[in-house]
C-alpha cells in the first residue's frame, strides 16, 4: 500500500511539473505576441506622426498665398498642430518598455490623441477648400 502510495505522489509532482512548464510556455507566447503587437503599433503611430509632418509641412506652403489676416490664423492653427504631433511623438517615445499592465489604456490614449489630431487635419483642410 504505501508503495502504491508513492507512486502516486510522484506521478502528481510530474503532472504539477509539466503544467507548470506549459504555463511558462504559454506566458512566454503571450507575452511575445503582445510584445509583436506593441511594435506594430508603434510603427504605426511612427507612420502617423511622419504623415503630419508632411501634412504641416504642406499647410504651411499654402498658407503664404494667404492673405496677411488668413496666414496669420493659419499660422496658429499649423503651430497647435505641430504642437500635439509633437506630444503624441513624445507619448510614442516615453512609453520605451512594453508593460502589459498598462498596454490597453496606452493604446486606447494614444489612438485617441491620434484620431483627434486627425479630426484638426482634416477641419483645417475643409476650410482651406471653402
Amino acid at each position: 500500500m504505501t508503495f502504491s502510495s508513492c507512486k502516486n505522489n510522484e506521478t502528481k509532482i510530474e503532472d504539477a511539473k509539466e503544467d507548470v512548464l506549459e504555463a511558462r510556455q504559454d506566458l512566454v507566447e503571450a507575452e511575445t505576441d503582445s510584445l509583436a503587437d506593441y511594435e506594430a503599433f508603434k510603427m504605426k503611430i511612427n507612420e502617423k506622426v511622419t504623415s503630419n509632418e508632411l501634412k504641416i509641412a504642406d499647410l504651411r506652403v499654402k498658407a503664404v498665398d494667404k492673405g496677411k489676416d488668413g496666414k496669420e490664423r493659419i499660422a496658429k492653427r499649423i503651430k497647435n498642430l505641430e504642437e500635439k504631433n509633437n506630444e503624441l511623438k513624445a507619448k510614442l517615445a516615453g512609453y520605451s518598455k512594453y508593460d502589459s499592465a498598462t498596454w490597453e489604456s496606452f493604446k486606447t490614449e494614444v489612438e485617441k490623441s491620434s484620431d483627434n489630431l486627425q479630426k484638426e487635419f482634416d477641419e483645417l483642410n475643409a476650410e482651406k477648400n471653402d
